[in-house]
């Protein structure tokens, strides 16, 4: 097949979604004999392609000033992908698949603005129902996209993301971030400061460990502040252990490395993730792990992988205090983390989207097309403009 890849919104910070790009791309394009990849991009995606390890696509890349128009683009495609949760444009005449990760507006709609529960709702929602096949990246996101955008299970293939390769020899790779780090131990948490990410709950965790209970822990977040997003460092004076918590901020993924190498333990604290790369990352690296028994993180973790009620701030820190406590169950932690990682490999990776492909070609019907041309995109409209008047206002007035 030739396959076209809506590339336009793959840059250096969006996170999960970069690396799962780059995993499936390097195992394709050195892997993947059968299938052309045609990668439709603009200039700002120039320095993440290039970060490819094969040069294959660059003899099949369409620079476009903007996503709209691949459509002028298609003749000669099989088959159009686009791994960034909006198939846009869309609907296409030939068979479509496309990758989202969660629904996570459905389960905390008060972390969204008006205009992202707007954009979610009508491009995620859109997009999942037009698309031949839709991905995405674990057992709980499947069911849960099923139920709430009200598509068939059976439409939908799970595609568990992998860590960076470098991560399983993060001894070798890592290199010190140059932040202020504390000496001695430190519990580690990489994420940005959404709400979601329950910032809240581990400051209070870390609270009753170092303030109530006397435990000499310190704390090194990285990741960096967001819109609407949670003030750490104001509530970690506010809970008297400022002086306990080290942001690094934006850090490489050698310098993360080290951090998971050095690291006394991770604690993964989020209220909801659709799957938690940080836990495959922190398991390859040996990195003993603490997550949240909510989302998709006890599927990803399974046995190598002690979990906690994100809500209850007392049980986080006595897991916490646990693994701290016990070299032995560090240990054990880190055996068998090392193994769970190697299961989530690009090749498994890679043969979830190349099944996929092959059922949306299979699956394709010209009819289908037309009713999503001529119904389903003047629904999605007409619903939006009655739920979100002012957005759906402001985004006609862009067009």
């Amino acid at each position: 097949m030739r396959i076209g890849v809506h590339c336009f919104p793959l840059k250096a910070n969006i996170g999960g979604m970069r690396q799962y790009f780059l995993s499936l791309f390097t195992e394709l394009l050195a892997h993947d004999d059968e299938n052309e990849y045609v990668f439709f991009h603009n200039a700002g995606n120039v320095a993440e392609l290039s970060q490819l390890p094969s040069s294959r696509w660059r003899g099949n890349a369409v620079e476009l000033g903007r996503a709209s128009r691949v459509a002028k683009h298609l003749k000669g495609l099989d088959l159009y992908f686009s791994p960034f949760v909006i198939l846009t444009p869309r609907p296409l005449s030939l068979p479509t698949v496309v990758t989202i990760p969660d629904n996570q507006e459905v389960f905390f709609p008060d972390f969204f603005s008006q205009e992202q529960k707007f954009t979610r709702e009508w491009h995620y929602r859109g997009s999942a129902r037009m698309a031949d096949r839709v991905l995405t990246i674990s057992h709980f996101s499947r069911e849960t996209i099923s139920e709430h955008y009200r598509i068939s299970s059976d439409k939908i293939s799970v595609a568990p993301l992998c860590a960076d390769p470098l991560y399983f020899r993060a001894g070798e790779t890592g290199r010190r971030p140059a932040a202020l780090l504390p000496e001695g131990k430190y519990l580690f948490y990489p994420a940005n400061r959404w709400q979601h990410k329950n910032h809240e709950g581990l400051l209070r965790a870390l609270r009753i460990l170092v303030v109530e209970k006397g435990l000499d822990l310190r704390l090194v977040l990285t990741g960096h502040d967001v819109d609407g997003g949670y003030p750490v460092m104001q509530k970690a004076a506010e809970y008297g252990v400022a002086d306990r918590v080290f942001p690094a901020g934006y850090v490489t993924p050698e310098e993360l490395a080290w951090l998971y190498h050095h690291a006394e333990m991770m604690v993964f604290p989020s209220l909801f993730e659709g799957f938690g790369l940080p836990l495959v990352e922190a398991m390859a690296a040996g990195c003993p792990v603490a997550a949240s028994r909510a989302g998709s993180m006890p599927e990803v973790g399974g046995d190598a992988v002690e979990n906690f009620d994100p809500h209850s701030a007392p049980e986080m820190a006595a897991v916490i205090e646990r693994v701290c406590g016990s070299p032995a169950l560090r240990a054990a932690l880190s055996e068998r983390g090392r193994a769970r990682a190697a299961e989530f490999s690009p090749a498994r990776l890679a043969l979830a989207h190349l099944q996929a492909f092959r059922e949306a070609r299979a699956a394709y019907n010209p009819l289908r097309y037309a009713w999503n041309l001529l119904f389903e995109r003047h629904y999605d409209a007409w619903t939006m403009a009655r739920k979100y008047p002012a957005c759906a206002a402001a985004a006609r007035a862009k067009k």
